[in-house]
């Protein structure tokens, strides 16, 4: 199958709260109890909300940082305004997310969902103990005008995966709106293979795999430090 075959448009069947289910409900609880959450276990005690309405990006990385940093001292605003900031605008990309997380020392793979191989790639990537995942979707949700539905891309980092239900479940830093919840691996990779206008490409997600970056190191040393 072509790149240009594959590339999703837009899935305007999907409507995002009804394909969720919160952590916090009873069922959500359950699936916890039967996943596989080791990167939750870790990630959870940096977890913030975003600040601003577009820093869902910064607020990933920012947890990431914390999380894998010897003496964690992120916050969004300084990582925005001492690396992101160059990378941004009402907004970041996925190529450029990777970008500020190499200038604070942590490197990254890119995939960006352009064929069909990638669901079978995600799967496997999801199930590997040893990788941090933050996905890059595109979403929508009814407006106040059920004529004109909102929709944008989005970030979130990957918290946990549960085989039974096929689900993972999203740290989503717009936490006030929309709670940590599970969604499916099926509606994720047609929400990730959306094309993004601004990268003039299919959205997709990065892996962190924390045994090839050095936990040791200062990882504030390839960016400016912060006082």
């Amino acid at each position: 199958m072509s790149i240009d075959r594959y590339r999703s448009r837009s899935p305007v069947d999907l409507w995002y709260l009804s394909l969720i289910t919160p952590l916090s409900s009873p069922i959500g609880q359950q699936i916890f109890a039967r996943s596989f959450h080791c990167a939750f276990d870790r990630l959870h005690p940096y977890f913030e909300a975003q600040e601003r309405n577009y820093f869902c990006g910064v607020a990933c990385a920012s947890i990431l940082l914390n999380t894998l940093s010897s003496s964690p001292k992120w916050t969004q605003s300084t990582l925005y305004s001492t690396v992101a900031q160059a990378y941004m605008l009402h907004g970041i990309t996925l190529t450029n997310l990777s970008n500020v997380l190499r200038k604070c020392g942590l490197s990254s793979i890119i995939r960006h969902c352009e064929d069909e191989t990638i669901e079978e790639q995600f799967r496997r990537d999801i199930k590997n103990e040893q990788n941090f995942l933050i996905v890059n979707y595109w979403r929508q949700f009814e407006g106040n005008d059920k004529n004109y539905p909102l929709r944008y891309g989005h970030f979130s980092l990957v918290a946990a995966f549960d085989e039974i239900t096929d689900q993972v479940l999203l740290l989503d830093t717009s936490n006030a709106k929309h709670p940590q919840h599970w969604l499916g691996v099926k509606q994720l990779i047609r929400m990730m293979s959306t094309f993004d206008r601004t990268a003039t490409m299919s959205r997709g997600y990065l892996i962190v795999n924390h045994t090839k970056n050095n936990q040791t190191n200062d990882l504030n040393s390839n960016s400016t430090s912060i006082k």
